[in-house]
């Protein structure tokens, strides 16, 4: 138990790390889609040595799960992209290859109360769906079967584990969004000529299957593409910031069901 607590621990560290290191991507992209290019490729400079540092890092210390695979894979490429625009930023007569941050989706927001509602609506029924599968299906919450991580949480909440809480959910959440949602959209939108409808079916079955390898479990991973759908209409009609807000609204209340059921499991055994 306690072995396996570590692990998952260094792994949280790992993706804690890797999504902080997404952030400063995040951070040059916006600084890339407006400085002066006097100053473009200091910055590239700066962001590759960051990243490469983080990178190995995370290399060493992430656990070998999908979730983890994917997101290192998506900076290599970000950092192989990077290498190139250095590329075309000292051969002449030549673009960098990078679209702007401001085509990204999501971005412009838009203030509609009834739409916010009526989703809200949709995700607190999704929410209670969740509640009775987990009530139907109390084998998830054994050891080796669900989320490892809500499982991880959910056994003795210490100090600890709650500062990890507050920091992984929160950044875990919101990178997600960016990419899964905003960055994949735009580029299979604005490179690949997708629909709109198209777009988000195909985003919608990446995001589940990625996270499929921490449940085996059907259910969970259809749960993943309806919400992925939900999340997708919050992005664009109303912004990446409520598809935040419903993304981590519902984490946070499946972490409360696994509490809830686990900590019911422990009384039935003692």
């Amino acid at each position: 138990m306690q072995s396996t607590d570590n692990r998952i621990q260094s792994t949280i560290k790992s993706i804690i790390i890797t999504n902080l290191t997404i952030l400063l991507i995040i951070f040059y992209w916006v600084i890339y889609s407006t400085i002066d290019m006097v100053f473009n490729l200091i910055i590239i400079c700066i962001s590759i040595i960051t990243i490469g540092i983080s990178l190995i890092v995370s290399i060493y210390k992430a656990g070998l799960e999908t979730s983890n695979l994917a997101i290192l894979g998506i900076l290599i490429a970000v950092l192989f992209f990077f290498l190139m625009d250095v590329v075309f930023y000292l051969a002449p007569n030549t673009q960098p290859i990078l679209f702007s941050f401001y085509n990204l989706i999501g971005l412009k927001h838009s203030v509609n109360f009834t739409l916010f509602f009526f989703l809200s609506l949709i995700v607190f029924i999704k929410i209670i769906i969740i509640y009775i599968y987990v009530k139907l299906n109390p084998e998830i919450l054994k050891r080796g079967r669900g989320d490892a991580f809500f499982q991880y949480f959910t056994n003795d909440l210490n100090k600890k584990k709650k500062i990890y809480l507050l920091v992984l959910f929160p950044l875990s959440a919101f990178i997600e969004e960016v990419i899964y949602r905003g960055l994949s959209l735009s580029f299979l939108v604005y490179y690949f000529n997708f629909n709109l409808f198209f777009g988000i079916m195909v985003a919608s079955f990446l995001f589940a299957l990625v996270h499929y390898s921490s449940s085996n479990d059907s259910g969970y991973t259809l749960s993943l593409v309806i919400s992925s759908m939900i999340y997708f209409v919050a992005l664009i009609e109303l912004g990446l910031l409520s598809a935040w807000i419903f993304h981590l609204a519902t984490n946070l209340f499946v972490l409360l069901f696994y509490y809830q059921g686990t900590t019911k499991v422990v009384k039935i055994k003692s």
